[in-house]
């Protein structure tokens, strides 16, 4: 799915009645988030990363 002007719109041919409501479950891609960040903070290891990534889920 896309978001485009104010609209979501699906990639692909989706099984709907026009009109009909939707639950929609927003997940970002992380990887595209990693490459745009990787090596902002430095040399990190496993458990700085994960810390890191827990930190930012609860914000």
């Amino acid at each position: 799915m896309i978001y485009e002007n104010s609209v979501f719109k699906p990639l692909e041919k989706v099984n709907l009645k026009e009109g009909e409501i939707v639950k929609l479950k927003i997940e970002i891609d992380r990887k595209e988030i990693v490459e745009k960040y990787a090596g902002i903070l430095g040399e990190a290891d496993e458990k700085e990363l994960k810390e890191i990534e827990q930190k930012a889920q609860i914000q």
